[in-house]
């Protein structure tokens, strides 16, 4: 329950911020009042998003920036909006750590821990929020209960209803037809109903099902049972609700055509409800506004393709806009250095001077500490220690990572000997105290060039030991840190295998620490201690070992073998061991009181790694070590011979490359941070785990772009030149604007020819792309084959989805009977229950293979035989075709803005749905056309 009553500011937060975002909606609704209500009913996604997500991804341009909200960050991307802090009142934790990365978040008041209270103290008086906590609890308990109820009554009503087909039932008690149901929805019909009133009200609930409105009616009062006392949530619940019908309206006439309206209204007046069904789930034909519904449909007409694409444009900015944050005001601020503060002092003096009140006890004539906290002003500050760690230079490619330690004390008007002293808290000569952070506080520092600095850590800590942990150095804690922090996949210096080992009821430790040793060419984890390094260990190659600290003869040594040696164990060359897996690296055998295990890592040479194991057998001791030595070997991983110790296995670098924004010629350093691998010499990018882009309000996190596919980096010659789109922001005063560029990682020193594209050749693109072909007078008559390859997003275009290029593709027939026939004997067909190709309540188109493949080969250089996403296609071998069902219209659609050519490759960049950005990779053939590479879709910085 506390737990539950612990959200309470969270939600006040959540709902404040969707208060905001309702209120533009509804604006949003009446400037799109005369265009589809699909554009309508999709601008309630970011109020639902608003009203369940308290953390959203910042940005310099967004609604709640523009409305001043206070963000706090939440991780490198994202920060939440607080107007309500999350440790007010009886909220607050006990002892709330500093954000990961709260670059100079100052708290405006210090609090002191206050002594330990007597037994007979009284309670502190209650807390308001707390009250208030208790009252929207029950609220939601008891709006769920009643949709609870009123569900059991609508099941009850359904006994005995008759399965008609599929998901379709007939039932005698229900006014009107209804969905119902989450992971296999049903549609429900009045027994009563019209045999002529059934295609059009089934097309209505089919429609609802197949847009998963389901679910997101669901979702929508879950919503409104958390925020059940904002009046606005409800009427968006309301008014969301009469979004979604009359959208359905409007997909049923639009497929069956505008004489339907009569009868359609006609059927909505009848089985009106007469009341919303609150209780989420049910989706009933004639819920809600029955006027307001059928007054749209009479006012509706088929929109222009113009039409639609405009309303998309400005939905997707008005979602982008309200879904995002504004920047925490820790991160929006910039100078002209490279960081926020000159230098750590800087940081230090402003807490120090933010530190404006304390809070103390005074001390009771007889020792004790009176109940209630007092509040004095801070008169002065004292800085006792600033000192540096440690730094750690070539891991983050902005600068120097540096890890701080500083005290400081404080002095207010009050008698020292009067302040009661808890907790390591004290006071010096001069009479300044110590009741904040006994011990001090760790920063971690990012120092640039120019040496400004930015702050990633703060956090009070009781002294350096707490961060340096179990490492050897600080520089060692600083690569942990950042490493985790960045979640980069690199690895660390210290494990914690407590998770790992099954340890004996009367042994269960807290943790279980070990540390990384980094050979020549590999790297494996050990115990912090009961483990003695030994030189020589090797019976073969004397390379280093360790022995157990216990003298029972457990050990590991490891060997080195060459190609020539063989030494990988078969059944023929060593009858006394055993495989113990599959993969016939790991080896067994049973030894006098001991059973030894070796474990072969092959190398690219042809040679091999040995760890070998003994381990003996009996007893606690002996199985806790057998444990420990399998985990020591399994953890055992071979690098390249000369890689960085500090990287293991890679060497972690960064390439830079300076990109000219056309625009006003303003220039923006790009910066890809990526791992390489040496081989034989020679170095090879194997994956990108980051871009920044600084620009005159300093560095921020990119988005990686369409080469970048599963970690591996598309290159043009073997590895040792890669390009990686990406998108960034650039800014010019307050201006933002968003770019997209290519950074090339060229490990040769080599330049390639690169080009912007110029509006010409962009214009020429957007004609090859238009989703749609035209006759003579420019009335619209087909669809562009090539549209079909914007209808899903693949980094090769060999895993282009075949189900979705094919389900608007140009120059298909109507299916027949016998097709029919021969359809439902497929795997996977869904209308297995259908008995007649006239019954469907879909069409069925076919689609030659011959004209699949002769537009894959005209695009892309493949055929379908090539793909490798098949999955949801039909295909009958005895007609050769392909066969889809669909009743609506909606062809891909790619817009190139900008592009460049880079050697035979050309970029394109362009607006996506949903906030989101898109890159179309092309290859150049033959100096002049073109064949399609990838298509991907970026997030986007909104």
């Amino acid at each position: 329950m506390g737990v539950l009553l612990s959200w309470f500011p969270t939600v006040c937060n959540m709902s404040l911020t969707a208060s905001a975002v309702i209120l533009a909606v509804m604006l949003a609704r009446l400037l799109l009042r005369r265009t589809p209500k699909v554009f309508s009913y999709a601008l309630w996604a970011v109020v639902l998003f608003r009203l369940l997500c308290p953390v959203s991804v910042s940005s310099a341009v967004s609604l709640m920036g523009a409305l001043g909200a206070p963000a706090q960050e939440r991780g490198t991307l994202t920060s939440a909006v607080e107007y309500v802090p999350a440790s007010a009142g009886a909220f607050s934790p006990a002892a709330r750590p500093a954000p990961a990365e709260g670059l100079g978040e100052i708290s405006g008041t210090a609090s002191a821990p206050s002594p330990a209270a007597p037994a007979d103290r009284p309670s502190a008086a209650p807390d308001p929020l707390a009250a208030m906590a208790g009252v929207w609890l029950a609220g939601a308990a008891l709006l769920l209960l009643s949709s609870l109820t009123s569900m059991l009554r609508l099941r009850r009503r359904l006994v005995g209803a008759i399965r008609l087909r599929d998901n379709i039932y007939l039932a005698d008690r229900i006014p009107s037809p209804f969905v119902m149901g989450l992971l296999r929805p049903r549609i429900y019909l009045p027994s009563t109903l019209k045999e002529s009133e059934r295609g059009y009200i089934l097309l209505h609930e089919q429609h609802h099902i197949r847009r998963r409105d389901h679910l997101a009616k669901l979702l929508a009062f879950l919503a409104l049972c958390i925020h059940w006392f904002n009046p606005l949530v409800w009427l968006a619940f309301i008014l969301s609700g009469r979004d979604m019908e009359m959208s359905c309206d409007e997909a049923v006439v639009r497929k069956l055509g505008e004489d339907i309206r009569a009868d359609y209204s006609a059927s909505l007046l009848s089985l009106s409800t007469g009341r919303r069904i609150v209780a989420g789930t049910p989706l009933a034909f004639g819920e809600g506004d029955a006027g307001g519904r059928i007054r749209n449909l009479l006012n509706w007409k088929r929109p222009q393709p113009w039409v639609l694409i405009a309303c998309a444009a400005v939905c997707a900015g008005l979602i982008a806009l309200c879904a995002a944050n504004p920047e925490s005001g820790a991160s929006a601020g910039s100078t002209e250095a490279q960081g926020r503060w000159s230098d750590v002092e800087e940081y230090a003096q402003s807490l120090m001077d933010a530190h404006t009140e304390v809070q103390y006890y005074a001390e009771e004539p007889d020792g004790t500490a009176e109940l209630e906290p007092m509040t004095a002003a801070v008169t002065d500050t004292k800085l006792t220690r600033l000192e540096k760690g440690g730094e750690l230079t070539g891991l983050d490619p902005r600068g120097t990572l540096e890890e701080w330690e500083f005290n400081y004390l404080v002095k207010f008007d009050a008698d020292p000997s009067s302040v009661a002293l808890a907790g390591g808290q004290y006071y010096d000569e001069e009479g300044y105290f110590d009741l904040d952070d006994p011990g001090g506080r760790v920063l971690v520092a990012l120092r640039y060039g120019d040496g400004s600095c930015d702050i990633l850590y703060d956090a009070p800590i009781n002294d350096r030991m707490d961060f340096l942990g179990y490492h050897n150095t600080m520089e060692e804690a600083l690569y942990d840190w950042y490493v985790t922090d960045r979640g980069l996949d690199l690895p660390l210096y210290v494990e914690d295998w407590v998770d790992q080992i099954d340890f004996a009821e009367d042994f269960q430790p807290g943790n279980y620490p070990v540390h990384r040793f980094d050979g020549d060419g590999w790297y494996l984890y050990i115990p912090i201690d009961t483990w003695v390094y030994e030189e020589g260990q090797g019976g073969h190659g004397a390379l280093p070992g360790w022995i157990s600290a216990y003298g029972t003869g457990a050990c590991l040594f490891i060997d080195r073998f060459s190609a020539e040696e063989h030494a990988i164990p078969t059944s023929q060359t060593h009858p006394n061991m055993r495989p113990v897996d599959g993969s016939a690296l790991v080896w067994e055998q049973q030894e006098e009181g001991s059973v030894r295990r070796d474990y072969y890592t092959e190398t690219e040479d042809g040679g091999c790694w040995r760890v070998s194991v003994v381990m003996p057998t009996g007893g606690a001791r002996a199985e806790l070590e057998r444990q420990i030595l399998c985990l020591m070997a399994e953890s055992f991983t071979a690098a390249q011979k000369g890689s960085s110790p500090a990287a293991g296995r890679t060497a972690v670098t960064s390439g830079a490359a300076v990109q000219d924004v056309s625009d006003g010629g303003r220039r923006v350093e790009l910066t890809v941070q990526f791992t390489m691998q040496e081989t034989d010499g020679a170095y090879q990018v194997r994956s990108v785990e980051g871009a920044l882009a600084k620009n005159i309000s300093g560095w921020q996190s990119v988005a990686l772009g369409a080469d970048v596919v599963r970690g591996q980096i598309v290159s043009l010659d073997g590895g040792t030149r890669a390009l990686v789109p990406v998108i960034y922001r650039a800014s010019a005063g307050a201006d933002w604007e968003k770019h997209c560029a290519v950074v090339v990682i060229d490990l040769t020193d080599g330049d390639l020819p690169r080009a912007a594209l110029t509006e010409s050749e962009l214009e020429t693109f957007r004609q090859a792309f238009e989703p749609l072909t035209y006759n003579e007078n420019g009335d619209p008559v087909g669809v562009n084959p090539v549209s079909c390859f914007f209808s899903s997003d693949y980094g090769s275009v060999r895993e282009l989805d075949l189900a979705e290029f094919l389900r608007y593709f140009p120059g298909g027939g109507a299916a027949d009977e016998a097709e029919f026939t021969a359809l439902k004997a497929l795997d996977g067909w869904p209308f297995r229950n259908v008995e007649r190709l006239d019954e469907m309540p879909v069409p069925i188109t076919r689609i030659p293979a011959a004209s699949v493949d002769e537009t894959l080969t005209r695009y892309a250089g493949i055929t379908a035989a090539d793909l490798t996403n098949t999955a949801g296609t039909f295909y009958l071998k005895d007609y050769d075709a392909y066969y889809v069902y669909t009743s609506d219209f909606g062809p891909g659609t790619f817009a190139p803005v900008s592009g460049e050519r880079i050697a035979d490759r050309i970029y394109l960049y362009g607006g996506g749905e949903n906030g989101s950005s898109r890159v179309l990779t092309l290859r150049t053939t033959d100096g002049r056309g073109w064949q399609i590479v990838s298509f991907l879709t970026l997030d986007t910085l909104n």
